[in-house]
């Protein structure tokens, strides 16, 4: 008889810990992918920003040569060539 309650206490005991592994393991399992799709967001965000500043850097530049064929420092062909430049 108490051979019986030994195992059934030991097979109760080995699914407990067969069940809080499990747990373990599928937690780190989903934050592994909340980490990978966290980066790949940052990823994109970066990306974002990094298009935003080249738009920005290429209107500036087109702005300073406007404003250097306005006070007359360069003449219109010039002003068509670098605007070109800057744009291809």
């Amino acid at each position: 008889m108490n051979n019986y309650i030994l195992i059934i206490l030991s097979l109760f005991l080995l699914i407990a810990v067969i069940a809080v592994s499990a747990k373990s393991i599928s937690m780190g399992i989903d934050s592994r992918r909340n980490l990978n799709k966290d980066d790949k967001d940052k990823d994109k965000e970066n990306e974002d920003l990094n298009i935003d500043s080249e738009k920005k850097s290429i209107s500036d530049e087109i702005y300073k040569l406007k404003k250097m064929y306005d006070e007359g420092l360069i003449n219109e062909e010039e002003f068509k060539k670098a605007k070109n430049k800057i744009l291809n």
